[in-house]
Order: C-alpha cells, then structure tokens, then sequence
C-alpha cells in the first residue's frame, strides 16, 4: 500500500507542477516561481529540523555528529555539532530566502 501512495504523490505532484507551467505559459498567471520558492523553501524547512531532531533533541551516540566530534580536536560534543550544523543550515535557508523575494521582487 504504501508503494502505491508514493507512487500517486509523486504523479500527482508532476501533475501540479504541469498545470502550474501550462498556467505559466499560457495565461497571465505567474505563479511558478511563487511555487518553486515555496518547495524550496519547505524542503529547508525540513533541513533544519532534521538536524535539530537527529542531533540536538535526540540523544544518540551513533550519530555522524557523535563521530564527527570523535574525529575533530576540538572539544565540542555531538550535541554542539548538531547546534552549529543548524545554525549554518538555518542561515543559508534565511540568505537564500531574502536573495529570492530580492529576485522575485
């Protein structure tokens, strides 16, 4: 069952973005870059909160920030990795967001 609801979410999800391009292409509506922003957007979303919760919230000792700070000299822990790798992923999803409204605008 589950083969199958991937399956149509993706076929349908091809389906939006076709009839947003054939809107795009042959109407007046421009929304398609409205919607890329947004699914870009999202899928950052989602980074950082992956981060926050296989790293931050969740304690684990298999993690690869675990085996990061084993590796690294310095001396931060999994945890502080996980903080400093949502730091840099949420200000890369910030630039990235104000560089596409100066764009879009």
């Amino acid at each position: 069952m589950g083969h199958t609801t991937l399956t149509n979410g993706i076929a349908g999800f091809i389906i939006f973005l076709a009839v947003v391009w054939v809107l795009q292409v042959k109407t007046e509506v421009r929304i398609l870059r409205y919607v890329i922003l947004f699914i870009g957007v999202m899928n950052s979303l989602f980074s950082v909160y992956d981060i926050y919760d296989d790293l931050i919230s969740r304690r684990v000792n298999s993690s690869d920030a675990e085996k990061f700070a084993e590796v690294c000299p310095c001396p931060c822990n999994g945890v502080a990795w996980g903080f400093i790798w949502g730091v840099i992923s949420f200000a890369c999803l910030c630039g990235a967001m104000y560089l596409g409204l100066v764009i879009l605008s």
